[in-house]
């Protein structure tokens, strides 16, 4: 079912978000980070909704939607909840022509239990791990979808990926590393985010290009 209403955008934390404006649970039945469909003078993109407690939720919306539009109007927005998204790169502002920054130096974030994945690509990207969470989804991730976040970055990677099978190897400048089936960045000589990694353990890794 299409959802029809009027909102304005607006912009906080340098994000930018539309209030819907009625509660999504009773009008939809759904709850949780709903997948949708939306659409906004004919330039339409998938997102989920951001819960905001009691039925209220906000429409994110992306840098290359918010640049063909203003904040200050009010628009008609159309909004369909569908059953999953398309592959996560399907709207990405960025490209590898374009990324979205040059790989320089990476801030460490802690390796999470079921989040590693997820880790591994906020330190690239540069962005906070809530943001990468919300792109790639709760829980462990696999390769592919690993490499579909890269994607949506512009972050160029290695076309295969290298298997050791638990034999000695030399890493490349940065990669991220599958050891002992949790997945782990390596840049500069260092490993991110975890201490005490048991190289024996490491089965594969493909190589991130940073020149």
């Amino acid at each position: 079912m299409i959802y029809r209403f009027s909102a304005f955008i607006y912009t906080e934390g340098g994000r930018a978000f539309i209030k819907i404006p009625f509660n999504v649970w009773e009008e939809t039945g759904l709850k949780g980070n709903i997948p949708c469909r939306v659409s906004i003078l004919g330039l339409s993109f998938e997102c989920k909704l951001i819960p905001k407690g009691n039925g209220k939720y906000l429409i994110p919306i992306t840098k290359k939607t918010l640049s063909a539009l203003e904040t200050e109007e009010e628009y008609e927005i159309e909004m369909e909840p569908i059953e999953t998204l398309s592959r996560i790169n399907h709207d990405s502002p960025y490209s590898r022509e374009h990324p979205i920054r040059k790989i320089d130096g990476i801030k460490t974030i802690p390796l999470q239990a079921g989040s590693c994945g997820h880790c591994c690509v906020a330190m690239l990207a540069g962005v906070p791990l809530s943001d990468v969470i919300m792109l790639m989804g709760k829980g462990h991730v696999s390769w592919s979808k690993i490499l579909e976040a890269l994607d949506y970055y512009g972050i160029s990677y290695a076309s295969k990926a290298v298997y050791t099978k638990g034999g000695s190897c030399q890493l490349p400048m940065c990669c991220i590393v599958n050891n002992d089936n949790r997945f782990i960045l390596w840049y500069k000589g260092s490993f991110y985010g975890v201490t005490g990694v048991d190289s024996k353990k490491t089965i594969s890794y493909i190589e991130i290009f940073v020149v």
